[in-house]
């Protein structure tokens, strides 16, 4: 299951030592939920790893979800470029996350 996945990769982080608090700020996906993550939550703040769930449907705060938007509706004319091709342009919005995709909350 996905979310395993998840409690997993979360595990692997809590048992490096953190010499300030380690802050994983997630969306509200299904598989960053449930009464496992909950469990787990408890035991990974003793170690110093706290989990802060986004408020629900944020896209603004979500940096995904600007990548999505470019995806949906600007990439799909660009059906037959090569994964290099695609990869080249998630790192350059990616890289001008700030400059050219900033988002304003006014």
């Amino acid at each position: 299951m996905p979310f395993q996945k998840v409690i997993a990769f979360f595990d692997r982080i809590a048992v490096q030592p953190h010499p300030v608090p380690c802050i994983v700020v997630l969306d509200n996906a299904n598989i960053h939920r449930g009464e496992a993550m909950k469990l787990k939550r408890r035991q990974w703040q003793r170690r110093g790893l706290y989990l802060y769930y986004l408020p629900p449907y944020s896209p603004k705060l979500n940096r995904i979800d600007i990548l999505w938007k470019q995806a949906k509706y600007f990439w799909r004319k660009f059906v037959r470029q090569t994964g290099s091709a695609v990869l080249d342009e998630v790192n350059s919005i990616m890289a001008s996350y700030v400059t050219e995709f900033a988002i304003n909350f006014r």
